[in-house]
């Protein structure tokens, strides 16, 4: 393990929110997955500060990047969001708020009119006493990342302080864990490009509770909507349990076991089971691709929503039952494995949403039964029952001609996932509109290439590890939006406040097909003034994904855990624009970067 230095030292909340204020306490979104505690459980942590009793130790890691030193929450996300939270006077104490005029932070937000004075106020003196109060802060310092994993697990598996799918995932590298990660995240809609976000947007990505307007409410998530998964399930992540048992059902043959101790040895965990071991999960998953089967996985829950658009919820129209306190988890998990091998196996695509929603109908009250229960899912009865309904569902499919017909499944979920969380200024994040410029007549804009190749490598040189996306289909502005609209006839998709508008017609326009002008540019970018390694990785990283009938392209830079140059010149991303270095300026920031 890597040498570590460890200090404990009393540090007041005003110096803490100080941090917080300055987006330097940051989540790390691998184990720390949203805000969980309610109204009186944060009532109740304010009320031993103003007692004065005892508060447990927060313990943070430091890390510094380019620079800037940020610190990185192990254990206290909830308590700190609470102190926080009841300082900007998004609760009361006793039917109080905390004075805003109290501290020179607090007073800013209020005069920048980021946040509002609650009606009744604590005193001045009772407010700078909560300030003021001191919490023991545990820093650990230079720690390395599997440590700091190690150490989460530790804190949080001995007391069941989590629930078993969070102390599985939590802090876990590896495909399978990745693509759980991401595609839960997905699904419910609290996303986010990069791993590490500001405690200051957990807000956002966390589910509503009463008398806590957070950023997602659960009545509009997937597994609600559709009565898969109960709300308290998701609360204590049974959503990420969810999807964990589909993706082994997509990648593993024959279909495994459904159970606790199978989802354990899946991640790694030792059991007296025989069962599919991690690094064979890990390889299934390798097989598909990490964000290739993230797709897949959306692209079929996507179908299901889409069928279900306007019909109201799947548990209720497949299972005819007055109650869903617990869901419909497997005959979900059943149907949702027979659509993927259907799309992704077999190759075949709906006949329509209108003849799967009728296959759909009741469809576990006829000769189809499922077993229920909190016992393990067995084997053997997924053999039986599988294929039986997968041909069921059959009837609503058929086999097309084109040979890319499954790349060409709606991928709106994705697509709406990509373009999750604040990413105006995000550097590893570039949307352009299209591949022709809006002029009459329209022509294929000549600088484009030059500029998603500078800005592939500005990302690639974020630092050894980065990955950046690159979306090309997106309408920067409104009035791009409406000049597209009036010379192509594409009228926008709205997702996530950015507008959608395709890339078909402008290909069509230029005389291209969608394989020929994928060809074209995986070509271009293999003789371009790349490194060959840089290029083959690009190239192989460009694909197309659509989205309500519209066509995207997708291009994900990596690092290759060094510097690069395009055309001997270097480049970097700089907030959200890629801006050239010279030589010197490079070594600099490469240094900062790379170190």
């Amino acid at each position: 393990m890597q040498s570590s230095e460890l200090s404990v030292q009393g540090q007041s909340l005003q110096t803490l929110y100080n941090l917080y204020f300055n987006k330097r306490l940051v989540v790390n979104r691998r184990y720390q997955r949203k805000l969980v505690w309610s109204v009186e459980e944060k009532v109740k942590l304010v009320d031993s500060v103003v007692h004065e009793l005892p508060i447990p130790l927060i313990l943070l890691a430091q890390r510094k990047k380019a620079g800037v030193e940020t610190y990185e929450i192990i254990d206290g996300l909830q308590r700190l969001d609470t102190f926080f939270s009841f300082m900007e006077n998004r609760f009361a104490y006793e039917g109080k708020y905390f004075d805003l005029d109290t501290i020179g932070d607090t007073k800013a937000r209020l005069d920048a009119g980021d946040i509002e004075q609650g009606e009744e106020r604590l005193s001045r003196s009772e407010s700078l006493a909560i300030a003021n109060y001191q919490i023991p802060v545990s820093i650990y310092r230079d720690a390395s990342t599997s440590a700091i994993d190690e150490v989460f697990r530790r804190i949080n598996s001995g007391g069941r302080r989590l629930s078993l799918q969070e102390i599985r995932q939590a802090g876990v590298l590896g495909s399978l864990a990745d693509v759980v990660r991401r595609s839960s995240a997905s699904i419910r809609g609290d996303g986010t490009f990069s791993e590490n976000v500001a405690l200051n947007e957990m807000d956002e990505l966390s589910i509503s509770r009463r008398g806590l307007e957070y950023g997602l409410a659960m009545e509009d998530m997937f597994w609600v909507r559709h009565d898969i998964v109960a709300q308290d399930d998701i609360r204590s992540s049974g959503d990420e349990e969810m999807v964990l048992d589909l993706v082994l059902d997509a990648v593993i043959r024959p279909w495994p076991t459904s159970g606790w101790q199978n989802r354990d040895v899946a991640y790694g965990v030792p059991r007296k089971i025989r069962t599919a071991s991690s690094d064979d999960v890990n390889a299934a998953v390798d097989a598909v691709g990490v964000e290739e089967l993230h797709q897949m996985i959306l692209s079929v829950v996507g179908l299901v929503d889409d069928v279900m658009a306007g019909h109201g919820s799947l548990g209720r129209h497949m299972v005819k039952l007055e109650t869903y306190e617990k869901g419909t988890q497997r005959q979900f998990q059943a149907v949702f494995a027979a659509l993927y091998s259907l799309t992704f196996e077999d190759g075949m695509v709906p006949k329509s949403h209108e003849a799967v929603r009728a296959v759909l109908d009741n469809f576990w009250g006829r000769k189809l039964s499922i077993p229920t229960g909190g016992s393990a899912w067995g084997k053997d009865k997924k053999k039986d029952l599988y294929p039986n309904v997968k041909r069921n569902l059959r009837k609503a499919f058929y086999k097309p001609e084109s040979k890319r017909a499954t790349v060409q499944l709606n991928s709106r979920m994705y697509i709406d996932s990509l373009l999750q969380g604040p990413i105006a200024e995000e550097p590893l994040i570039e949307l352009k509109q299209g591949f022709c410029t809006l002029s009459d007549p329209p022509v294929e804009d000549p600088d484009l290439f030059e500029q998603v190749m500078q800005t592939a490598v500005g990302m690639a040189n974020h630092g050894k590890s980065a990955e950046g996306l690159i979306l090309i289909g997106v309408a920067d502005k409104p009035s791009a939006a409406a000049r597209l609209e009036q010379i192509f006839g594409v009228k926008a998709v709205s997702l996530q406040s950015q507008l959608v508008v395709g890339t078909a017609e402008q290909i069509a326009h230029l005389g291209y097909d969608v394989d020929r002008w994928w060809r074209k540019w995986q070509a271009k970018i293999q003789s371009s003034k790349l490194s060959n390694e840089f290029a083959n990785s690009l190239a192989h990283a460009f694909k197309p994904v659509f989205c309500d009938g519209l066509l995207l392209w997708e291009m994900r830079p990596k690092s290759i855990g060094k510097p690069i140059t395009y055309d001997g010149r270097f480049f970097v991303r700089i907030g959200s624009s890629t801006q050239e270095m010279a030589a010197d300026d490079f070594l600099s920031h490469m240094t900062m970067h790379f170190s």
